[in-house]
């Protein structure tokens, strides 16, 4: 039973303490919208700073800067916070077109000696490159196994989970072929298989239903982004389903008003509404398919910039949810079992 992190395998019960879904390099400048204000237009070339805190808790996209991590040495001390705080495992799930670097995760992985899992695939239309829609099923597929079997982007550096495959509030022709590829690569390697889903829809219904008729194993598949909007029936539904769901956005309490909704169109759960839901899920029966992470991807999300960085889930969370009556024993399973057994190929 092993997992393929980006020096090598190891073995799925080594993993301790997981982050299923993180991003250590990413850019998403290029997925927002240009403001059309002046003011908008000055404010989006500002860097981030103290003065521009309170807005970007209103709209984290409001500042390009925001959305790119690409501090190697920031980056470095940010994960030692994480290993300080008892982390081991570290997924990392930027792919393609925004920023994926697996050179940068090997160097940072050996230098702190904790484990970093790649990612592999497409993610949202808006990042597609321009020949996607020439792409066939089969080449896509072909692209995800070779980054599986031999290497990312020319490298040795192996993708040890399929993911966060993309889609949009409306699934896209190019997003849906690009599922049915991943589901195609999940039925051949056994990997665990990561779906960003729009963080306000319920499309991760078309999302199980797309992978499974294709071939991919429900109990492999990751419905990612379900703690933004906590709709308890929808979560219930995808858990009868069989699949994990991802509380993801620990730390994120944003309020995106009407005035500046960008890449982000509402309110957003509190970290104790994640805890709470979480409990009621595991009263209900659910505690084997939870899975629990920041997704940071904004320089607001990291202790440099005033975030909670992402020691965050292990920090802060943890002590929230042993408040809200979730056991230690409960907690082990949240942070290490669920995600190894999520992360396990099932090969030796």
């Amino acid at each position: 039973m092993s997992v393929m992190t980006v020096t090598g395998k190891v073995r799925a019960d080594s993993l301790g303490l997981v982050l299923p879904h993180e991003h250590a390099f990413i850019d998403l400048r290029d997925l927002v919208p240009a403001p059309h204000t002046i003011s908008g237009k000055v404010l989006s070339q500002e860097k981030v700073s103290l003065a521009n805190l309170g807005k970007l808790q209103r709209n984290p996209y409001a500042v390009l800067d925001n959305a790119v991590l690409d501090d190697e040495k920031i980056m470095e001390w940010e994960l030692h916070e994480f290993k300080k705080a008892g982390g081991k495992t570290f997924v990392d799930l930027t792919l393609r077109d925004i920023g994926r670097d697996p050179i940068l995760l090997a160097r940072l992985s050996r230098a702190l000696d904790i484990h970093i899992i790649a990612g592999c695939g497409y993610y949202i239309n808006a990042s597609h490159p321009p020949d996607m829609d020439d792409k066939t099923i089969d080449a896509i597929a072909e692209e995800i196994l070779r980054e599986i079997k031999y290497g990312i982007d020319g490298t040795e550096i192996k993708a040890g989970v399929i993911g966060e495959i993309g889609t949009s509030e409306i699934i896209y022709p190019n997003e849906k072929k690009t599922l049915i590829a991943a589901a195609t690569a999940q039925q051949e390697t056994g990997l665990g298989l990561h779906v960003h889903t729009d963080l306000w829809a319920t499309n991760g219904y078309e999302v199980v239903k797309i992978l499974t008729e294709h071939g991919a194993s429900a109990e492999k598949i990751c419905i990612n982004h379900i703690d933004v909007d906590l709709k308890m029936d929808y979560m219930k539904d995808l858990l009868n389903k069989g699949v994990y769901i991802e509380f993801d956005n620990f730390g994120k309490e944003f309020y995106a008003d009407r005035r500046h909704k960008s890449v982000l169109k509402g309110l957003f759960a509190r970290d104790i509404e994640r805890v709470r839901a979480i409990k009621e899920l595991i009263d209900y029966g659910f505690l084997s398919k939870i899975l629990l992470s920041n997704d940071v991807c904004l320089k607001t999300c990291i202790h440099h910039y005033g975030g909670w960085g992402f020691d965050h889930v292990i920090t802060n969370i943890i002590p929230m949810m042993q408040d809200e009556g979730i056991t230690d024993e409960q907690i082990q399973t949240l942070m290490v079992g669920n995600p190894a057994a999520f992360l396990d190929d099932g090969r030796d």
